[in-house]
């Protein structure tokens, strides 16, 4: 077993615990937290999809990183846009006050259950395409 595929196996691995954890945090009324480890897990699949293909990325940005394995692999990205715009969103403003200026409560209080209810779809379609796209 070769590098590049120990490690895209071992972000895939990262990306489903991220999606597990975001559907527990769900159930359990943690909507910013669940928004958060929704955006990770894709973040995490789509880095294992560009590791299969020997492509080492670096950045937070899930529309960078289809875009980056778009181009480099010749994938058809387009179905996951509208989820990586979506997801890109919740990065760092579930987890930090300060990022929501003039709002005077914590940065959990601003997310409901809607919110992570999008995010968690917009998770699986990214988590999903990258399945099938790393079956061989």
């Amino acid at each position: 077993m070769g590098y590049w595929y120990r490690e895209a196996r071992r972000w895939f691995e990262d990306a489903l615990e991220d999606l597990r954890v975001a559907e527990l945090l769900l159930e359990t009324g943690h909507y910013a937290a669940s928004c958060f480890h929704s955006q990770q897990a894709a973040e995490k699949a789509v880095k294992a999809l560009l590791y299969a293909n020997e492509v080492e990325a670096r950045g937070h940005s899930i529309r960078e990183l289809l875009e980056l394995l778009g181009r480099r692999t010749g994938l058809d990205v387009q179905e996951l846009l509208e989820d990586a715009r979506l997801l890109d969103k919740h990065y760092a403003p579930p987890r930090y006050p300060n990022l929501h200026p003039g709002v005077p409560f914590p940065a959990f209080e601003l997310y409901g259950r809607e919110d992570a209810e999008a995010c968690l779809r917009s998770a699986r379609n990214v988590v999903e395409f990258v399945r099938r796209s790393l079956r061989p």
